[in-house]
């Protein structure tokens, strides 16, 4: 059992519960089957927002957990650490984030929601790490799903997050960052097209013309004749 602030929790596996500093408790094992139970402590600025996060509190002394091999690793890993170094004191730090972060993975886990009021952070940072994600894999062939998934959200609120940051889809701002890196090389090198179409994530150079058309009203060969001429009629001016 464990009592504090009043009232009784019959723990059973697979529970945690917390106690909180200068507070008075009391937990006591079963007599006749008693328990094997491992604990941490610890402190400091993130202590509280770390244990919100996996569900930990006042309000919710109890939680229920199945990662236990993963808590269990990461607590043998926090004792044989224990020598006063540097590098251990690291070492156990990375131990307790890992254990913090699993037990509020599994919590995330196991809810199925995916709308804005369950997600972590702001819209902006998500949008943020999107667009980052994008300037460093917009060469590959990458999908508005490849986006989601690697943030961690669902595509129908990245899209919505999107038209409300840049008021554009996913696919509309993935589709102009291309063709203006495009627009670029066809400018600013010599590259074949079927080069600069792999270049942007197009595999097939029939395809990459047909929508850099539609994009621009003129094809990657037009496009970069008249830059040509644009840049030898400046050049003659001068």
């Amino acid at each position: 059992m464990y009592k504090v602030d009043g009232k009784t929790f019959n723990l059973c596996k697979h529970q945690s519960f917390i106690i909180y500093p200068n507070e008075i408790t009391y937990y006591e094992a079963d007599k006749e089957d008693p328990w094997t139970y491992i604990w941490i402590g610890f402190n400091g600025i993130k202590a509280e927002t770390c244990l919100n996060y996996a569900s930990i509190n006042k309000e919710n002394r109890v939680s229920k957990f199945d990662c236990e091999d993963i808590l269990l690793e990461c607590t043998n890993g926090i004792l044989n650490a224990s020598q006063l170094t540097y590098a251990n004191d690291l070492r156990r730090e990375s131990c307790l984030f890992l254990f913090l972060s699993s037990l509020i993975h599994e919590k995330h886990d196991n809810i199925t929601n995916l709308e804005e009021d369950v997600h972590d952070y702001p819209y902006q940072v998500y949008v943020e790490h999107a667009l980052e994600f994008i300037d460093h894999n917009y060469q590959t062939n990458i999908k508005v799903n490849d986006i989601a998934n690697y943030i961690g959200i669902s595509r129908s609120y990245l899209t919505s997050i999107f038209k409300k940051s840049i008021n554009l889809s996913p696919q509309e701002y993935l589709v102009k960052y291309r063709f203006d890196r495009a627009c670029s090389l066809l400018k600013n090198t010599t590259l074949p097209v079927i080069t600069i179409a792999s270049q942007v994530g197009y595999d097939d150079p029939l395809t990459f013309s047909k929508v850099f058309k539609n994009f621009h009203n003129v094809s990657p060969t037009a496009y970069r004749t008249q830059h040509e001429l644009i840049s030898y009629s400046n050049h003659k001016g001068d």
